[in-house]
């Protein structure tokens, strides 16, 4: 029986996205006052989302019939959260090229608006979770926790490196915290069984992304060896995480 058939379920995708509210609020308060202690927190939070795609949403694909059939929507979603972030860290890096402009206060924003449309797709895929399993909805929301602490960090970040106010920054901070309750929400009021598959393994490849090429990266900027041990940290909670789900 999925999620969303239990009785009461229904609420579960939009409580989970509201807690990503508090990760992506302490990822822009990290960018203003403790940007020396973040290369852990991305180490733990890569590792995380590497293993909620590895330990938890692979599987369940390939346990339904056909499973390796959906492989390709895990190849686009890889490429499709590529494209975003090559967009974002392309206006991002501007401000090394030209004198900051009201021009380029608009480009930090537009950066800004692409990575809110990317959580809003992360409270989708929080909320298509749920509709799969309790298990895959939980996992899944715990790892999108894990990374909105960069989504809040780089919010904040890229509004700040064009020469936007803190004021300005501050807002777009919070429509980013927004967007993942909002996409939720969107996951209520559309019926998602026919297509489950499919935005499954398209969030396995963004998940995949993120963890191996967005967020280790970053954590990978502090030469470090408690990188990796946070790193394997995040792996290590989230497997036992599964573990103890499916003795529930």
């Amino acid at each position: 029986m999925t999620a969303a058939a239990l009785p009461g379920m229904q609420l579960a995708p939009i409580l989970f996205a509201s807690a990503t509210l508090v990760s992506t609020g302490f990822g822009g308060l990290a960018a203003v006052r403790f940007r020396d202690r973040l290369h852990l927190l991305l180490g733990f939070s890569s590792g995380a989302v590497l293993a909620v795609a590895l330990f938890d949403i692979l599987p369940e694909i390939f346990e339904l019939p056909g499973g390796a059939s959906y492989m390709p929507l895990a190849g686009l979603g890889f490429l499709a959260f590529f494209g975003l972030e090559r967009y974002t860290a392309m206006h991002r890096a501007r401000e090394h090229e030209h004198a900051l402009t009201a021009h380029e206060q608009e480009l930090g924003a537009l950066s800004a608006a692409g990575l809110t449309f990317h959580s809003f797709l992360d409270g989708i895929a929080i909320g298509a979770g749920f509709q799969s399993s309790m298990q895959v909805g939980v996992l899944i929301a715990l790892g999108i926790i894990a990374h909105d602490l960069s989504d809040g960090l780089n919010t904040v970040t890229v509004m700040l490196a064009h020469g936007n106010s803190v004021g300005r920054a501050r807002l777009w901070l919070i429509l980013d915290m927004i967007a993942p309750v909002l996409g939720a929400c969107a996951t209520l009021l559309v019926p998602l069984s026919g297509v489950l598959p499919w935005m499954l393994a398209f969030f396995a490849g963004s998940f995949l992304y993120i963890g191996a090429s967005d967020l280790l990266p970053e954590a990978k900027e502090h030469d470090s060896p408690l990188v990796a041990v946070a790193m394997a940290v995040g792996m290590l909670v989230i497997f036992l995480t599964s573990r103890m789900l499916q003795m529930v």
